[in-house]
């Protein structure tokens, strides 16, 4: 099995918008109004890539069961036809 590093990355991702957040507003040149609406934007796009993010997974998921489903019927099959051989034998 692969290493999956998933949580970790989500773990960063947060640290590194909730940083990038605090630093907006201390260093931000901007009205109050217009900073929370940078940071609704940067939010609803952090949102949007995770929602991608989780949709690939789960397409990959999927993938990877049909693959096992499909190497399993291929098991099945041969066993099945390796009994039949042997008590027909």
């Amino acid at each position: 099995m692969r290493d999956v590093k998933l949580p970790h990355t989500f773990v960063g991702f947060a640290l590194g918008l909730g940083i990038g957040a605090a630093l907006g507003i201390l260093f931000a040149p901007k009205s109050g109004q217009e900073t929370r609406e940078y940071l609704a934007d940067g939010t609803m796009d952090a949102i949007d890539d995770v929602v991608t993010t989780g949709r690939k997974l789960r397409k990959s998921a999927r993938q990877a069961v049909r693959d096992a489903t499909e190497r399993v019927t291929d098991a099945a099959t041969v066993g099945e036809r390796a009994y039949v051989n042997a008590k027909n034998a």
